[in-house]
């Protein structure tokens, strides 16, 4: 009999982690049966998905809260299918709040079904105490960054297997080829459509301070279900010098050769920084949300490798600070100062090369295979 691999996703980042790995896993065998809970990624790996992550994507606690019983009536019909389903393994990506209810119940009914996550929650940032629980639900977890170890050896079964953003496979980081004409400039907003609401606005009139004085084409790399909502948003604005990519290929190359980008937080900025384009991180949520989280939180920083460097070395621009005014005014700084844009990259890309792993896909394939 073939093997039966069911993948549970809740957001584009991880969809688009889990389409690389099965698209490895198929170069190993190519018997296997997938079934999945995903998004454009898989699907374009003809991966049939028993409901779309668009209908589970939600930001913030309050939005979570507001949408609880849809979200239930999704987790309850996920449990059925994958029951169905029968799989050998289950890979689940990130969303822990998401995956960690299905893969819970799923132990409770079939503990023969093996478990695999990548993505470890971050317990180093908040909810410490969540890792305790995880040996009963998840059979083994993979770290995308060595410093995870520490927080889950003996704890449950781990291996740090790096990120496959930065496969050589998918990335050659040292083969970046940029021009020296950059008249592009890249805006990430997020992919969730609350999160549209709270950073077009905010983007858009960092757009028009920008056009008085330079004459930039602005770029939005997108997933394909968002291109008509920020096309709307910026034709509304007025705004017509901007393009949107949705391939891989076209989002790389329009990001290394743009001056700059700003961009939400979220594993969108490693997609950033592999492309060394010099980056400003923005990310600002409700007050109630934020005066809910805030307590909990152990990080000065939000974006990872300002945590793995313990210090800011790209600008984070938080709640408060995540206005138009603040925004435009680090941006002129960037796009005034090239030895400011070239020390960031620079930065960044020492943190970087300390946690590559050049053959992530082939070692998490295997994890899963086996």
């Amino acid at each position: 009999m073939s093997k039966k691999i069911f993948i549970i996703t809740g957001e584009p980042s991880g969809d688009k982690i889990a389409a690389l790995i099965i698209n490895e896993i198929k170069k190993k065998d190519t018997n296997i049966k997938f079934l999945a809970i995903g998004g454009d990624n898989l699907k374009l790996q003809n991966i049939s998905c028993i409901f779309d992550i668009s209908e589970i994507s939600y930001m913030g606690f309050l939005d979570v809260i507001k949408n609880i019983f849809a979200i239930k009536k999704r987790i309850d019909y996920a449990i059925k299918k994958i029951l169905e389903f029968n799989p050998d393994t289950i890979l689940s990506v990130d969303s822990p709040d998401f995956t960690f209810r299905i893969l819970k119940k799923i132990k409770n009914k079939n503990n023969k079904i093996k478990t695999v996550h990548l993505v470890a929650p971050h317990v180093w940032a908040w909810r410490e105490n969540r890792k305790k629980v995880l040996y009963k639900f998840i059979d083994h977890l993979l770290l995308l960054f060595p410093f995870e170890k520490k927080y889950f050896d003996g704890v449950v079964k781990n291996s740090f297997v790096g990120h496959p953003f930065f496969d050589f496979s998918v990335f050659k980081i040292n083969e970046i080829k940029q021009s020296n004409n950059k008249k592009y400039f890249t805006l990430c907003p997020g992919s969730r459509n609350s999160e549209l609401k709270i950073f077009m606005p905010i983007f858009i009139e960092v757009m028009r301070k920008i056009n008085l004085n330079s004459n930039f084409i602005f770029h939005f790399p997108t997933i394909e279900n968002n291109k008509n909502l920020i096309t709307n948003y910026l034709q509304k604005s007025g705004i017509s010098n901007f393009m949107i990519t949705t391939t891989e290929s076209d989002k790389n190359f329009y990001i290394q050769n743009s001056i700059l980008s700003v961009s939400k937080s979220g594993t969108i900025t490693l997609d950033i920084c592999k492309n060394k384009c010099p980056l400003i991180v923005v990310y600002k949520t409700s007050w109630l949300n934020y005066l809910l989280i805030k307590p909990f939180i152990k990080t000065k920083f939000g974006n990872i490798l300002n945590i793995i460097a313990q210090k800011e070395i790209i600008p984070e621009l938080i709640q408060e600070k995540c206005n138009s005014d603040v925004i435009y005014k680090k941006v002129k700084e960037f796009i005034d100062d090239e030895s400011l844009r070239n020390e960031v990259v620079a930065q960044y890309t020492k943190i970087l090369e300390t946690i590559i792993v050049p053959d992530s896909l082939e070692k998490i394939s295997n994890y899963i295979v086996e």
